[in-house]
Formats: structure tokens, C-alpha cells, sequence
């Protein structure tokens, strides 16, 4: 068991698996800085952290603003000491699945804004002030299985995680070379039940109306049934020859536990689930018969 100490920063923390991963940091005597865009969201959690005997506080933040990051990694370090771990969770989605021709570049923008550049905003807000600290630290960066695996519909969300995996593995390279005692790992949630899909909330009303006035991807596959346990799924990289098992779907709050001890091990890859092992191979024998001949 890695020993963690100050504070640990977790967005998107308001629902879901940013809520589960904060009351298991809290469980290490960590101060956890609660971060959602929703702010009740955020006291209600810090709320069930106190009084399970935690330490924590409810910080708004929207990730996509830079200067509200840096200011959270302030407070962080005012209320409970340096961070030791970050996770950056926060993401959205879109519904309905739609083709990425029919992807508009105000649902790219607001895509990327958040699953990408929100991460890239709490590494810049975070790491070098880590960097400066000592002992065991940590980064989760939340992406999805649909960075590594065919996901027809849903194109904007696969590019934004795919970039979050990239970036983080590189980035755990670095760390290997330059710091000891810190790690980064991918988060790739499975079916998860949480509130993702309804994302749209998180948008202007004219600007969410636009998302969901669109083709729906079931009209070009002629499959609305599996459609919609798809994008009723609330998950994050759902696939759709999976969707229709129920039993696969897990609670949120068992993630937490599954995320602090890939933390622990410090491993690379977090899953929540067993991998798609033949979705693996196929990519796998597809780049190696690539290869130049």
C-alpha cells in the first residue's frame, strides 16, 4: 500500500464515479477536494464524507476554465497540504449517437473542451506543483473504452478519450524518468450506472436542443432497439454487443475501491471491467499485418 498524504483532488465528483473515487481517497486520511461544475453536487458528497468521518470541501469549478483550476490547487494545498493524487474525471457525452458527419462543431468543441482540455487544465493547474513535493503521488486521468475500441456514433467522445489515453501514457513516461514515487494511470470505465447521459443539462438550452435535433445513428444501422439500450446505458464507452446484458452493468460506488487499488499497484491500466479481449486481438492482428512489407 502506497502512503498518500495532504490532499487529493477529484472532478467531476459530484455523481457517479468522480463521487465513488472521492469517498475511497477519503478512507486513506486524505483532505478531498470535492470539484464539480454543480455546487449542491459537490456539498452533498463532501456532506457524506464528513460524516462518515472524512476529511473534505466542496469546490465548484468548471475544468474548462484554467484560472478556476489553479485557483482549486490553492485552496487544496491551503485547506489540506500538497496534493498527492489528482483525478481527473470530469466528462461529458452526447445523446442521441449520432455520425460524425452529423456532429456539429459546437458538440466537438464542448466535447473536447472538457474531456480533453479539462485534463490538460488540472495537469497544468496540478503536476508541477507536485513535481516540487516528494513521497508517493498520483494521477488518475478518466477515459474510456471507447479510446480503444470501434464505437460507430459516437465518434467526438471516442477522439476526446482517445487523447486522454495517449496523453497520459506518454505522461506516466515522463514522470518514470524524472520523479520518483509518481504514477499516472487510464482510467477506462466499463457500464457504469451514472449520470452521463444526461450531460445536456450541463449546456445552454438552445445549444442542447441543437445536440439532440440530429440524426440519430440508429437510422443509418436500422437497429433503434439496440440504439437505445446503447444510449440508455449511462456509461461511459459502452459497447453496443454488450449493452444488452444487464448484469454487467455495475453500481458506481464500487469503483472507488477498484480506482485506489489500481492506484496502489500502480498500474498503467485501470478497467472496471474484464477487457473486450477480442475487440483487443482484432486491433492487434489489424496493426500487425500493417506492417511494411
Amino acid at each position: 500500500m502506497r502512503l498518500f498524504t495532504g490532499s487529493a483532488v477529484v472532478t467531476g465528483a459530484g455523481s457517479g464515479i468522480g463521487r465513488s473515487i472521492a469517498h475511497a481517497l477519503a478512507t486513506r486520511g486524505l483532505g478531498v477536494v470535492v470539484a464539480d461544475v454543480e455546487l449542491a453536487a459537490a456539498e452533498a458528497v463532501s456532506s457524506e464524507i464528513a460524516a462518515a468521518g472524512g476529511r473534505a470541501i466542496p469546490n465548484q469549478v468548471d475544468v474548462r476554465d484554467l484560472a478556476a483550476m489553479e485557483a482549486m490547487a490553492d485552496r487544496a494545498e491551503a485547506e489540506f497540504g500538497p496534493t498527492s493524487v489528482l483525478v481527473n474525471n470530469a466528462g461529458v457525452t452526447l445523446r442521441p449517437f449520432r455520425a460524425s458527419w452529423d456532429t456539429n462543431y459546437d458538440d466537438f468543441r464542448w466535447m473536447f473542451d472538457i474531456n480533453w482540455w479539462g485534463v490538460v487544465h488540472g495537469h497544468a493547474a496540478f503536476v508541477p506543483r507536485m513535481l516540487a513535493g516528494s513521497g508517493d503521488r498520483h494521477i488518475v486521468n478518466t477515459a474510456s473504452t471507447a479510446a480503444i475500441h470501434p464505437f460507430a456514433g459516437h465518434s467526438s467522445y471516442s477522439a476526446s478519450k482517445a487523447a486522454v489515453d495517449g496523453f497520459t501514457i506518454a505522461v506516466r513516461a515522463e514522470l518514470e524518468a524524472a520523479a520518483e514515487g509518481f504514477g499516472a494511470s487510464v482510467l477506462f470505465p466499463g457500464p457504469i450506472k451514472t449520470r452521463i447521459t444526461s450531460s445536456a443539462r450541463l449546456r445552454p438550452t438552445a445549444e442542447a436542443e441543437a445536440s439532440t435535433s440530429v440524426k440519430p445513428w440508429s437510422d443509418y444501422t436500422g437497429d433503434t432497439r439496440r440504439s437505445q439500450l446503447v444510449e440508455t446505458a449511462h456509461v461511459d464507452g459502452e459497447l453496443p454487443h454488450r449493452a444488452s446484458n444487464p448484469a454487467e452493468v455495475i453500481d458506481a460506488d464500487a469503483v472507488g475501491g477498484i480506482v485506489l487499488n489500481g492506484i496502489d499497484r500502480n498500474q498503467p491500466y485501470i478497467l472496471t471491467h474484464p477487457p473486450h479481449e477480442d475487440r483487443i486481438t482484432m486491433r492487434r492482428d489489424q496493426l500487425l499485418s500493417a506492417e511494411p512489407r
